[in-house]
């Protein structure tokens, strides 16, 4: 048999070689399990918002993984292993953390909030003076004292950077498309608690509920909305995980 290829995968490429069929969840909490995340990144709140869901042991570096190529984060090493971008990270971890893999409406769901929604939002927010003010505050030190004070100027000039490119819809289609998806269930996976997507996708909204960016009410909709009742409910089944505490 061939050696198996362990090498980390590229920004969109799956990984060369599955992860061990024999991983469960008791298997990853025994191993060494490290995160190369930034704080206010919406892709690595999403993995530090899964991994403390689950229970699952982790060391949390600040930054990007030094000795990599891969120069971006999130970056997740699993024992001997590195998994690079949250997307492929979550698709490969789904089935390990609930007990089944993601199905193609959930991968596809997990798709559009990965490269659309979450894109999206970066957008809306980078376009305020005031959301970036309070993702420096979030941030904090020095990177976060210089993104203050260059904040009214960098918001007229983000949004033509942040997604340029990219084919994105509107907040509120995203909020339709999540909407569909949850149909009459409590929440997205199906169940009557929440499954990894729900858990996915609320731990990317995570950072711009910090900031209380405006175009939430676009995303969820009333206070009597569906999707709006499903975010009441993340809130209430996750209020003792605090992703942004030292």
């Amino acid at each position: 048999m061939p050696a198996e290829d362990l090498t980390p995968n590229e920004e969109g490429q799956d990984l060369r070689t599955p992860l061990p069929k024999e991983w469960d969840l008791q298997a990853l909490k025994s191993m060494p399990v490290t995160l190369y995340s930034g704080k206010v990144s919406p892709p690595s709140c999403k993995l530090r918002f899964l991994l403390k869901y689950y229970e699952v042991p982790f060391t949390l570096v600040d930054g990007k993984k030094k000795d990599s190529t891969y120069q971006k984060v999130p970056v997740l090493d699993l024992g001997d292993r590195q998994i690079n971008d949250s997307f492929i990270i979550v698709k490969n971890l789904a089935a390990i953390l609930q007990g089944r893999p993601y199905s193609p409406e959930e991968l596809e769901i997990e798709r559009e909030v990965t490269f659309g929604l979450m894109v999206a939002g970066e957008q809306r927010s980078s376009g305020s003076c005031k959301e970036l003010c309070a993702c420096g505050g979030l941030i904090g030190g020095g990177l976060g004292c210089f993104l203050r004070s260059v904040s009214c100027v960098l918001c007229c000039v983000a949004p033509g950077i942040v997604g340029k490119g990219k084919q994105l819809k509107s907040i509120q289609a995203y909020g339709e498309m999540l909407r569909s998806h949850l149909g009459s269930n409590q929440f997205l996976g199906g169940g009557d608690k929440p499954s990894v997507l729900d858990v996915s996708v609320f731990g990317v909204l995570q950072p711009f509920a910090k900031i209380s960016a405006a175009w939430f009410d676009d995303l969820l909709g009333p206070m009597d909305d569906p999707l709006n009742k499903w975010y009441d409910r993340m809130e209430n089944a996750t209020s003792h995980i605090d992703i942004f505490k030292a």
